[in-house]
């Protein structure tokens, strides 16, 4: 095996050396040279959700922003937007009074969707969440949940981004 003459590049600044590459000459009769093993870092599996899971996420996110709503006992707004005509101005003053208000259109959002659910559906939302349960259905409420869940996303699709 014969070695290739080796190439210099002059550069106007100093550098650190750099070891030489040698280039091996490879035929069909010959066989490449062993090559020393690289250290590769690594990485933990990259955890793929499929659709239906991110889905499932994202509407388990926008009911526990509405729990959260509930719980505190504020009014949820129902009726004429105060953007309308002949309605104050919504009183956006800096970015954190327009995350207010996308919050509350969100959690009106749910709220109407969730009480559009069938009952035994709703009542599983409302003892996952320890709302107003009143303890009169024997199911599996888990399952339940998860049905649930599939029902407000087919209904939310098409009101906010889930």
């Amino acid at each position: 095996m014969s070695k290739r003459p080796t190439l210099t590049l002059r550069w106007p600044v100093k550098t650190a050396s750099v070891p030489d590459i040698v280039f091996v000459d490879v035929t069909e009769d010959s066989t490449p040279p062993a090559l020393k093993p690289v250290r590769v870092a690594t990485l933990p599996p990259l955890v793929r959700n499929t659709v239906e899971q991110e889905h499932y996420q994202n509407v388990v996110r926008l009911l526990d922003g509405w729990a959260e709503w509930i719980r505190t006992g504020e009014p949820i707004a129902e009726g004429a937007p105060r953007q309308c005509l002949g309605a104050p101005d919504a009183r956006i003053h800096s970015f954190e009074d327009m995350e207010i208000e996308v919050n509350k259109r969100l959690v009106r959002e749910v709220h109407t969707a969730v009480w559009e659910l069938q009952v035994i559906e709703r009542e599983a939302v409302m003892t996952h969440y320890g709302l107003k349960t009143r303890g009169v259905w024997r199911a599996d409420f888990a399952k339940l949940f998860d049905q649930a869940v599939d029902s407000l996303f087919k209904t939310l699709r098409g009101r906010v981004a889930c």
